[in-house]
């Protein structure tokens, strides 16, 4: 949708060219005007004698099909801005990480470190006892034989 409303645009400025165009190849009404500082027969010649019925009926429907367009472009881009506005607000919210949320996890972090350091050291205790423990029945069952 968004490269048709591109193509459009540039159609309109197109357009809006043509129509400028035509507005100043019209005479005004006291034979003068930017038609008369134009070339002001060079209209008549290019297009008959019947020249100002003709330019006056190429400006309106050339001014018709312009304000068509530039409402349906409006229309178009306001659809465009509302289906992003949609594909936004469907998206998984992004959080900034603030400074405290930064300290909370580092001491998370070094919570979980030292109560990793006293697990260790308690295994350690329990290995080493039940080593001790292992050499006294080894050398118990060595004296009994």
């Amino acid at each position: 949708m968004s490269i048709l409303a591109d193509i459009l645009t540039i159609v309109l400025v197109l357009l809006s060219l043509f129509l400028i165009l035509v507005v100043l190849l019209q005479r005004g009404n006291a034979n003068g005007g930017m038609g008369a500082a134009m070339g002001g027969g060079m209209a008549e010649a290019a297009l008959g004698a019947e020249t100002s019925n003709v330019l006056t009926k190429v400006t309106r429907n050339t001014a018709i099909v312009f304000f068509v367009m530039v409402f349906g472009l409006g229309l178009a881009y306001i659809y465009i801005h509302n289906a992003e506005q949609m594909a936004d607000e469907n998206a998984l919210p992004e959080f900034e990480a603030t400074e405290a949320d930064s300290a909370g996890l580092l001491e998370t972090l070094s919570g979980a470190e030292s109560t990793a350091d006293q697990a260790a050291s308690a295994l350690g205790e329990q290995v080493d006892t039940l080593a001790t423990g292992a050499e006294n029945a080894a050398a118990e069952a060595t004296k009994s034989e």
